[in-house]
């Protein structure tokens, strides 16, 4: 990973790029097919730590982030 966030391709990963959001941060991720997918995370250090971890160039890439997730309601 270099510091604009790109991988040097090993494992079919050519891009990795952090991304800070309104809502926290986030990590994309091009596969050597040219499909991106975008991973959401609660905190930077989360961010970064699977950054690298793609860096690395995994052979499966875990499912996309949903997006947002349903609170339960509590009892009063």
């Amino acid at each position: 990973m270099d510091a604009r966030g790109g991988g040097d391709g090993v494992g079919g990963v050519p891009r990795v790029e952090l991304l800070q959001e309104r809502r926290g941060w986030g990590v994309e991720v091009e596969t050597c097919d040219g499909v991106v997918r975008r991973y959401r995370y609660g905190s930077e250090a989360q961010a970064r730590y699977f950054a690298a971890v793609f860096a690395l160039g995994p052979r499966l890439l875990p499912p996309v982030s949903t997006g947002r997730r349903k609170r339960a309601r509590r009892a009063a």
